[in-house]
């Protein structure tokens, strides 16, 4: 892409985005569910390349036919898009319409982490909508999330700006580890996605029996302030468009505890947090955010020709 290509877009990426912010903001949920599943089938038929990936990662991790691993495929862009036009809408909801599309189930789990006074780190991903779940908890507690800035400081600013309408605070995941230490000394909560390919930083460990490179920084934050680690995520309600309701289901809190070695320690808390991933995607195949390269032949994955 050529200087003056990527200076249009950048120019233009933050208006479109207002634009169609603006269109899902004159909506309610309900049609915003409907307007993104018209979009994320769209996407699925747009995305030629990132669909082949998409299936590929299904049939490795899953060991599903082809068949099988389209159909899914294309129920997650269908999710995908669902969770992008109900964070579109987010941004103006009142905290009874999130309260309405947002549930919880196991609250006290996040409740027990607290009274250690060391504060929670939750594990979530890039399941159901993790982001409606967000803004569902911080009505209820001091939120925090680890992000990945977008490449756009446009597009990063509205994203940032629907976040803090909801009261989610966004430290970037290449910010040093004093800041999100800060957040857990408070005990407040804390919340990391760990499920993307974390580069060439990252533990290479088994993912769905594949190898693949793993973040580290959630289990190393959890040794270091003794914050426990309590697994949340925001699940979809089945069917998708006559209910498509978001449940955060939250699971039984652990610690990461070193006998002296402390790499050791890390790398075990690390394993769990895969062990959790693998447990939740298992369940909803259909709302992972199948589109990155997760396997990569580079890390040892055998992908599916």
């Amino acid at each position: 892409m050529s200087q003056n290509e990527t200076g249009l877009r950048a120019a233009l990426e933050p208006r479109l985005m207002g634009a169609v912010g603006s269109a899902f903001e004159a909506l309610d949920f309900d049609a915003c569910r409907y307007a993104g599943n018209w979009l994320g089938l769209a996407l699925y038929g747009a995305l030629g390349h990132r669909r082949s990936i998409a299936v590929n990662n299904i049939r490795l991790a899953l060991g599903e036919s082809s068949a099988r691993a389209n159909q899914l495929a294309r129920r997650s862009c269908v999710n995908f898009g669902m969770t992008f036009a109900e964070f579109m809408h987010a941004r103006v909801a009142s905290p009874a319409e999130i309260a309405r599309r947002c549930s919880e189930a196991g609250y006290e789990h996040v409740e027990n982490g607290f009274a250690a006074g060391r504060g929670v780190i939750l594990l979530t991903a890039h399941v159901g909508n993790w982001e409606l779940m967000g803004a569902s908890a911080a009505q209820r507690l001091s939120l925090t999330v680890v992000a990945r800035p977008t490449s756009n400081t446009g597009v990063q600013n509205f994203i940032d700006a629907s976040r803090a309408a909801q009261n989610v605070a966004v430290i970037s995941k290449y910010e040093n580890g004093r800041a999100p230490l800060r957040v857990l000394k408070r005990n407040e909560a804390l919340g990391i996605l760990p499920d993307q390919h974390a580069g060439n930083e990252g533990a290479l460990l088994p993912f769905f029996g594949q190898p693949t490179r793993v973040w580290t920084a959630l289990a190393r934050l959890a040794l270091l302030s003794g914050a426990r680690v309590v697994p949340a995520f925001g699940v979809r309600r089945r069917p998708f468009l006559s209910d498509g309701r978001i449940v955060a289901r939250i699971f039984p809190g652990w610690n990461v505890e070193s006998a002296g070695d402390k790499e050791a320690a890390v790398l075990a808390g690390t394993r769990r947090v895969v062990g959790e991933l693998e447990s939740i995607i298992r369940a909803h195949p259909d709302q992972w955010l199948w589109l990155h390269r997760r396997w990569r032949e580079a890390d040892g994955a055998k992908l599916p020709s």
